[in-house]
């Protein structure tokens, strides 16, 4: 793993550790909601994994994508167009910059 995309994996942590400490109700009470810190966390330790070396940043990366998305769907489903919808632009917003990083370093590897 390359030093920026282990900062950039170690920031997407911090982001979804925030986010499942925001839906804990610790930050504020209203926004309170057990199964999404749930899955924010252990996303969120799927990419602590990753920067350990558990997982191929690849796997890792899919995998958060996948639960992302997952919760996405359920936040525009719900209308929850505040700030669940902008915590997931964020989170996906990291993701982009990853896979990109991600993309680049198989390209430079394969010239």
């Amino acid at each position: 793993m390359s030093g920026a995309l282990r900062a950039v994996t170690i920031v997407n942590a911090l982001i979804y550790f925030g986010a499942a400490a925001y839906h804990s109700g610790v930050v504020v009470a209203a926004g309170a909601l057990a199964p999404a810190s749930i899955a924010e966390a252990l996303l969120g330790l799927v990419l602590v994994a990753t920067v350990a070396g558990l997982f191929s940043p690849r796997v890792g990366y899919v995998i958060v994508l996948a639960g992302t998305l997952f919760g996405l769907s359920i936040v525009v489903a719900r209308g929850l167009l505040g700030v669940d919808l902008w915590i997931h632009v964020l989170m996906l917003a990291g993701l982009g910059i990853a896979f990109a990083l991600l993309i680049t370093r198989r390209a430079a590897r394969s010239i």
